[in-house]
């Protein structure tokens, strides 16, 4: 199954301010509401176990987390932080069909890897370090929307409009705040035709791009008469 969960954050509440610091804040406040699918073993990969995908958007009346998971997230522990509404996706997923036209958004961190040479770390800014075989340098704009064009249609979509928007990076400084993971996250808005269900129903549950751990990666899907 997959669900999906809105988390509407009470900002007057310090717990929720917490919690929406950052995208490792939000990261780890999701795990702990998968806790009870995870069970107490560590594992490699809590969020892909658990199916987590996360994006905030923004609306008029203040931010809105939504939340992907394979099963139900234990909302007792939303106390405190705001409400909380969800909905199985399985029915809306096991319907789509070839042809049928979808409006979809897509928070994601487009890049481009590198080789590893000095020429590609001088123009990054980045000194060359030993054991890493690539860099990545984060695309904008119109190569943003060249990279989404190119998933979409490997993921079983036609984009039939697109409209990117820069959000800014993704940030976490981790616990001791020395981690310094930070991503440059763009969102993609637009209509698309299906061209191969399965494919997207895999995109949808697995999620798109990296960085889906920060915020990215989440692939919303309605009927486009909506």
């Amino acid at each position: 199954m997959t669900w999906l969960t809105k988390i509407t954050p009470d900002l007057s509440s310090r717990s929720a301010r917490a919690a929406f610091a950052n995208a490792g804040e939000l990261h780890r406040m999701l795990i702990g509401l998968a806790s009870s699918q995870l069970g107490e073993e560590t594992m490699p990969s809590p969020r892909r176990h658990a199916g987590l995908l996360f994006r905030v958007d923004e609306g008029h009346t203040g931010p809105a987390l939504l939340v992907q998971s394979h099963e139900r997230l234990d909302l007792t522990r939303v106390d405190g932080i705001g409400e909380a509404a969800e909905r199985d996706l399985s029915p809306f997923l096991d319907g789509l069909e070839k042809g049928r036209e979808v409006r979809y958004r897509l928070a994601a961190a487009p890049s481009k890897r590198l080789g590893k040479s000095e020429k590609n770390a001088d123009r990054l800014g980045d000194r060359a370090r030993p054991g890493v075989r690539a860099y990545t340098r984060p695309l904008y704009g119109e190569d943003a929307e060249r990279w989404w064009l190119d998933r979409a249609e490997s993921h079983g979509l036609e984009s039939r409009q697109v409209l990117s928007t820069g959000l800014g990076p993704a940030l976490d400084p981790g616990k001791s705040g020395r981690r310094g993971v930070r991503l440059q996250v763009t969102r993609f808005d637009g209509y698309a035709v299906i061209t191969d269900p399965d494919a997207v129903r895999r995109a949808v549950v697995e999620g798109v791009g990296r960085g889906k751990s920060f915020g990215c990666g989440l692939l919303s899907l309605a009927s486009a008469e909506w």
